[in-house]
């Protein structure tokens, strides 16, 4: 996307890219693969009293969610690679997250970022969420 003003609504599983120009309005959409639910206690317990128990590592489960995380991340941050100013907002941790990761990852040094707490939205929620932020008004010609 080739747009100076940029959104993304982001959490674990899925983020939303809005760009914004007197061209219009354009979406794109990332799935990130990691489970449901992150912090989940993964492992499995015996039917049977003093069963065994499978045990999954927590810390290469943690590994593995990090670097399906850090791909899922890199993916967004490759739709925003020409914008001037980008507003990040969502649930939970992983808008912070992101803006950590375009600190260390991005060459982008004019990039103004902006992040907000957002709940759950649908797809035209977001939009006009990134519509409102940025004051968009279309071009009549």
């Amino acid at each position: 996307m080739a747009h100076s003003q940029m959104g993304v609504w982001i959490d674990h599983r899925e983020a939303v890219l809005v760009g914004v120009s007197e061209k219009g309005i354009s979406t794109r959409f990332f799935q990130s693969g990691v489970e449901e639910h992150i912090d989940e206690k993964r492992g499995s317990r015996s039917a049977t009293p003093y069963g065994p128990q499978g045990v999954f590592a927590e810390d290469k489960a943690d590994r593995r969610d990090q670097q399906i995380l850090n791909q899922f991340y890199s993916e967004v941050a490759s739709g925003i690679s020409n914008a001037e100013s980008l507003y990040i907002f969502g649930p939970a941790e992983a808008k912070k997250e992101f803006a950590k990761y375009l600190e260390s990852h991005q060459n982008n040094s004019k990039l103004k970022v902006e992040i907000e707490a957002a709940d759950k939205m649908t797809e035209t929620q977001i939009i006009e969420t990134v519509k409102k932020h940025f004051k968009y008004r279309p071009s009549l010609f």
